[in-house]
């Protein structure tokens, strides 16, 4: 009893200085990351041990894709995909029983040149009265509650190797939608209830990525932030007019940033700022047996792979790795095969790629370029992919993939632990979710690690599924709504 009061306690000290009551929230979780995008829920409570079957209030069947569930009321809503057929779905929330589908034919071929891609990435988003919907195959949907169209604007087909992954978000009545994709690199701002377009503002220095913007309110200001490219910018939200910018960042981004009242947060790593230890482990394995000098000489690394001796390299000459996964996209001439042109073009893109693998605060109030004026402090280490970060009681909580977890000051930049093993490597693409006193962190392989809240690393629980974990939780009316390879399940304690 006693540690059952002092977990309750503790919930309520980190529900202190979070904008929206408990109550108003209770049964809303309506975009990518939940109420206001933070991924916070401390007035919520779940169980400790939980999955693949203890402690599953329901279970349905769903299928692909990777967008992560919302909820609002009664109904939980995400996307999937079954060949060229795009759908949004509504199941009931208290059974789980499918209560609606809309299918949309999908408009052009995106790429999906990596394994782990899927053409439902994008999570939906709800204010209770419309459901809104992006597919990279098809555009914008608006759907009422019962599945019925109300507006769609389509949208150019994008072709990008990893899909898409941005998702469109709702504040006070206007949806916004960033699609930064070569050629047509922009920010949209729409009416969410007739879908016209209030203002759309060109990203041209922006290209192929796949973070989710960000509304952050302070004083008089509603900015909405947009990471990519090697910068973090700032917009107005109601006009879309630029604000402000930090440069020096990563230059392939998928996570999207979180703030507090005064400070805004980002950080991310990409392959193409790495260090070439990091790119020799990531790109091709430790088992590979390539050095830095054979990576460094696309000539060299050729003939090193080239086992057959025609001068090109096979799928199956590519040794296991995230080179491997992403051989299509490095496919050029969709040949089938990789060419010394084709290496040496890379290694060039790589070797000249600007910006940094950071994390950075970045105070409010700036103007124009604040890079060198508004950044309170930065962190290189241990540094998320594709998982956003979570502020949560006064810590930056983020994931490195590998399976390495780090707790940051958020006021200082001081970690209370930074990069500490999990013990379950490959990727991590759901994003941190903080519950009670506790932080939810997934792994891909279908682990779901249960943390503590102290200044030292506490693994809670480690729970394992039989399906991979790809999408970002939903908790509501203490109740997670986890979306794994093909299921969704509702975890909880059991009512008496």
């Amino acid at each position: 009893m006693m540690v059952w009061l002092l977990r309750c306690a503790t919930a309520v000290g980190l529900l202190a200085g979070l904008a929206g009551s408990a109550a108003a929230q209770a049964l809303e979780w309506p975009q990518f990351r939940g109420p206001a995008g933070r991924a916070a829920a401390p007035e919520q409570r779940l169980p400790d041990e939980f999955g693949p079957e203890r402690n599953v209030l329901w279970k349905q069947e769903v299928p692909a894709g990777h967008s992560s569930p919302i909820v609002w009321g009664d109904r939980v809503f995400l996307t999937g995909s079954a060949g060229s057929t795009l759908s949004v779905l509504a199941y009931s929330r208290l059974d789980g029983a499918l209560l609606w589908k809309r299918d949309f034919a999908a408009t052009g071929e995106e790429q999906l040149q990596h394994r782990d891609t899927t053409p439902a990435a994008p999570t939906p988003c709800t204010d209770g009265q419309r459901v809104h919907a992006y597919f990279g195959a098809y555009g914008l949907v608006t759907l009422d509650m019962e599945g019925e169209l109300v507006w769609e604007h389509r949208l150019p087909v994008e072709k990008s190797a990893f899909g898409t992954g941005s998702s469109p978000i709702l504040d006070r009545g206007t949806l916004y939608l960033v699609r930064d994709v070569d050629g047509f690199s922009a920010v949209h701002a729409f009416d969410a209830a007739t879908g016209e377009e209030r203002w759309v503002t060109s990203r041209p220095e922006a290209a192929l990525n796949y973070s989710t913007p960000f509304i952050w309110r302070h004083g008089d200001r509603v900015e909405l932030i947009v990471a990519g490219s090697t910068v973090v910018k700032s917009y107005d939200a109601a006009s879309g007019e630029a604000l402000w910018w930090v440069g020096g960042q990563t230059v392939f981004v998928c996570p999207t940033p979180t703030a507090s009242s005064e400070v805004l947060y980002f950080g991310g790593w990409s392959t193409p700022n790495a260090a070439t230890e990091d790119r020799l482990v990531a790109g091709f394995g430790p088992e590979s047996g390539l050095t830095a000098e054979i990576l460094g000489d696309p000539s060299r690394l050729v003939a090193h792979l080239d086992r057959n001796g025609d001068g090109r390299l096979q799928l199956e000459e590519v040794p296991e790795g995230r080179a491997k996964a992403a051989f299509a996209f490095l496919d050029v001439d969709k040949s089938g095969t990789w060419d010394l042109h084709e290496m040496e073009t890379t290694a060039e893109r790589y070797r000249s790629a600007p910006g940094r693998n950071v994390l950075v605060a970045i105070r409010a109030g700036g103007r124009g370029d604040i890079t060198d004026t508004h950044v309170l402090w930065e962190r290189t280490k241990g540094l998320p992919y594709v998982a956003s970060p979570l502020l949560y009681g006064g810590r930056l909580y983020y994931v490195k993939k590998g399976g390495y977890v780090s707790s940051i000051d958020a006021e200082t930049g001081e970690p209370f632990f930074e990069a500490s093993r999990l013990g379950v490597g490959g990727e991590y693409y759901a994003s941190p979710v903080g519950v009670g006193d506790r932080v939810l962190i997934g792994a891909s392989r279908g682990t779901m690690f249960v943390l503590g809240t102290g200044d030292e690393l506490e693994i809670v629980a480690r729970n394992e599924f039989d399906e991979g974990i790809y999408a970002t939780p939903a908790i509501v009316a203490n109740t997670m709504y986890l979306r794994t390879a093909g299921h969704l399940r509702a975890i909880g304690a059991p009512k008496p």
